[in-house]
């Protein structure tokens, strides 16, 4: 069981999760849905020009459209504040954050913290280590290496003004899914997908760029 003290992870915690279960914020999480698409925008806009930058606006829309394995928004107070996917990469040992971000307004509150933590209460629980991969900017750096993302590349093949981009990546071990999962469900924190299934409930998780994460 988690303790209910925000302020201070119980013990015997992995890093990542000592950065994760103080910050867990309450929201709605769901998946995406084409009547979000105006709210995500506004989001992305938010964040122009210093978190993302606003000539990949055309690219964030196309990526909302097109879908991906997961692509969840947050609510809170019945608005949608924020947006991020999780590519699954087929049978690989790999994941890929896609477009992760939170609106201005609502950011350093610990919804992106909850963001980060739905997707990755997504991952599959094999005995095996995962490796979550993401691109990010200079200025999701800070927010991400608190979590343990090492950088493993810059882009520098990419555009100039694309160059000081990097690639980053966290190994994750199958318990850190397991506890993730369990904070969110401490805290009533759901998931809520739209092939969710009464009758399937027993075997559902149990808690209801180019991709920047920002």
């Amino acid at each position: 069981m988690f303790q209910d003290d925000e302020d201070t992870p119980p013990p015997d915690l992995s890093p990542l999760m000592e950065a994760i279960v103080p910050k867990l914020a309450s929201c709605h999480i769901r998946e995406y849905s084409p009547d979000d698409l105006e709210a995500c925008i506004e989001v992305h806009r938010s964040n122009q020009p210093d978190l993302v930058r606003p000539e990949s606006l055309d690219s964030f829309i196309d990526f909302l459209q097109g879908g991906t394995s997961y692509l969840l928004v947050v609510e809170h107070g019945g608005d949608v504040i924020g947006c991020g996917g999780l590519e699954l990469v087929g049978d690989s040992d790999s994941a890929m954050l896609m477009h992760g971000m939170i609106h201005r307004e609502y950011q350093r509150r610990g919804f992106g913290t909850t963001l980060l933590a739905a997707r990755i209460a997504l991952l599959e629980t094999d005995e095996r280590p995962l490796e979550l991969w993401m691109r990010a900017s200079p200025a999701a750096i800070p927010f991400y290496g608190r979590f343990g993302f090492r950088l493993e590349r810059l882009d520098l093949d990419r555009p100039k003004r694309q160059r000081d981009h990097g690639t980053f990546c966290l190994p994750i071990e199958p318990q850190d899914i397991l506890d993730v999962r369990d904070a969110l469900e401490e805290r009533e924190i759901r998931i809520e997908l739209s092939n969710d299934d009464d009758e399937d409930e027993e075997n559902e998780p149990s808690w209801s760029e180019e991709d920047e994460e920002a």
